[in-house]
C-alpha cells in the first residue's frame, strides 16, 4: 500500500512533474475537466500552480499536491471557501497510473480533516458527471450523500453533461472517522 500525503504546491519545484502527468494522462483528464488540461508546457503548469498558491494565500481555496510514495500523483483542492457560510467545494484528479490503489481516498481523507478540523467548515460539496464512475465512487466511499442531479450543468468535450451533486456535513464526517 502506498504512503499518501498531501502538501501545498511548490510551483517551481512541482511544475515539470505536474505537466508531465497532465500530458501523459490528458485524454482521461480532458473527459471530465477543462481547467487542468489547459497547460501546454511546464511554464504554463508553473503559472497555474502560482495562481493556486495565490488563492491559498488569500484563503479562497486550499490546493494540495497528492504524493504517493513521494511521487506526485495528482491534485486535490477546496474551492470557493466561504468562512461566512463555512462551506467549500471539493475538486480532485489523479493520474491513471495511481488509480485503484486507494490513493485518492486517503488523500481526500487528509483534505477533509483539514477542511472540517482546521478550517472549521460545516459543509463540503462536490459535483461530477454520472458517467464519471470513478469520481462518483470516491464521493460515495468518503460518505458524501447524493443530493440531486443538475441537468446539462457542465459543458465538456463539446457536449453538455448532467452533474451529480454530493454533500458532506461535518457531523456526518465525524461519525465516519
Amino acid at each position: 500500500m502506498s504512503v499518501v500525503e498531501i502538501r501545498p504546491p511548490e510551483p517551481a519545484r512541482d511544475a515539470a512533474a505536474i505537466y508531465a502527468l497532465i500530458e501523459c494522462h490528458r485524454a482521461t483528464l480532458s473527459q471530465w475537466m477543462t481547467s487542468i488540461v489547459r497547460p501546454q508546457s511546464a511554464a504554463d503548469a508553473e503559472a497555474l500552480l502560482r495562481q493556486q498558491m495565490e488563492g491559498n494565500d488569500a484563503g479562497r481555496c486550499a490546493h494540495r499536491v497528492i504524493l504517493a510514495d513521494g511521487e506526485i500523483a495528482g491534485i486535490c483542492s477546496l474551492h470557493g471557501i466561504s468562512a461566512a457560510h463555512r462551506y467549500a467545494r471539493l475538486g480532485y484528479w489523479l493520474a491513471d497510473s495511481h488509480v485503484g490503489r486507494g490513493v485518492m481516498s486517503r488523500a481526500l481523507g487528509q483534505l477533509l480533516s483539514y477542511a472540517f478540523e482546521d478550517l472549521g467548515l460545516h459543509r463540503l460539496e462536490l459535483g461530477c458527471a454520472p458517467e464519471n464512475l470513478r469520481s462518483c465512487r470516491v464521493a460515495e466511499r468518503l460518505g458524501f450523500k447524493l443530493e440531486g442531479e443538475l441537468r446539462d450543468a457542465q459543458f465538456l468535450g463539446g457536449r453538455f453533461w448532467n452533474m451529480r451533486c454530493y454533500g458532506l456535513l461535518a457531523d456526518e464526517w465525524k461519525k465516519l472517522r
